[in-house]
C-alpha cells in the first residue's frame, strides 16, 4: 500500500461517513514526492477542517452516501496524481479544497466529480491564477453569462500580458472557457483594439462551472 496515500486517510476519515477501507489502496503506486505528500497533506487538513466547520453549522451539506462510495475513493486517488505534477503550494491548496468539496452536495446542475477533478489535475499554475482572478472581472451575480472582452486587461501579479494571453488560450484547450463573438445592438460586429475584424469575448463554461462549484472559487463565507 502507498504509505502516501495512508497518511491522508486519517485527516479524510474527519468527514463524516468517510470510510477508506485500506485494502483499496493495497499495491496502489503514486510517484509523488514526499514534500508534494506533506504539503498536500497540511492542505487538505486545512480544507477539511475548515468544510466540518460549515457542515456543523449548516453553511454546506454533506453527500453522505458519495463518501462511502468508491467513487470518492477514486476521487482521492486523482488528487493525489494531480499533486504529483503540481507546479506550486498555491495549487496543492486548490487540489485540496476541491477534494474537499467532493464530499458535499450540490443544488443541480450536480458537479460530475471525476470529470472535475480530472480537468483540475490538467491545469497549470499559471491557467489556474488566471482561472481564479477572471472571477474578479466578471458579474458576481451571474459571471456565467457575463462577458470578459478580449481587449480586458486581464491582470495576475508576477504574469506579464503574454503569459496572461497564453493561459487563456489553455483555459480555452481544457474546455474552462470559450470565445464568443461580440456584436452591437444592431447586430454589427464590433472591432477591438487587438485585432481586425469581428471582435470576441471569453465566456466561462459548464466545465468552468463544476471546476468553480467544487472548489468553491469566489465564495469564502458559504
Amino acid at each position: 500500500m502507498s504509505q502516501q496515500l495512508e497518511r491522508l486517510l486519517p485527516i479524510l476519515s474527519t468527514i463524516p461517513g468517510v470510510n477508506i477501507p485500506i485494502t483499496i489502496l493495497q499495491g496502489v503506486y503514486i510517484a509523488a514526492s514526499q514534500r508534494k505528500i506533506e504539503q498536500l497533506e497540511g492542505a487538505l487538513q486545512y480544507e477539511v477542517g475548515l468544510l466540518n466547520q460549515k457542515i456543523m453549522a449548516g453553511k454546506l451539506v454533506l453527500d453522505s452516501e458519495y463518501v462511502k462510495s468508491e467513487s470518492f475513493t477514486a476521487n482521492v486517488m486523482q488528487a493525489v496524481r494531480a499533486a504529483e505534477i503540481a507546479e506550486t503550494n498555491h495549487k496543492l491548496h486548490f487540489i485540496a479544497r476541491a477534494l474537499a468539496g467532493c464530499s458535499l452536495s450540490f443544488p443541480r446542475p450536480q458537479p460530475d466529480k471525476f470529470q472535475t477533478m480530472r480537468m483540475i489535475e490538467g491545469l497549470s499554475d499559471r491557467e489556474l491564477r488566471v482561472f481564479v482572478e477572471s472571477f474578479q472581472l466578471l458579474d458576481p451575480i451571474d459571471p456565467y453569462q457575463d462577458l470578459i472582452p478580449n481587449d480586458s486587461q486581464v491582470s495576475v501579479a508576477g504574469l506579464s500580458r503574454q503569459e496572461c494571453v497564453a493561459s487563456l488560450l489553455g483555459l480555452e484547450q481544457l474546455g474552462l472557457l470559450s470565445k464568443e463573438t461580440l456584436t452591437d445592438k444592431g447586430g454589427e460586429w464590433v472591432d477591438t483594439p487587438y485585432q481586425a475584424g469581428p471582435g470576441f469575448a471569453w465566456k466561462l463554461t459548464a466545465l468552468a462551472r463544476q471546476v468553480a462549484t467544487l472548489s468553491r472559487v469566489g465564495v469564502e463565507d458559504v
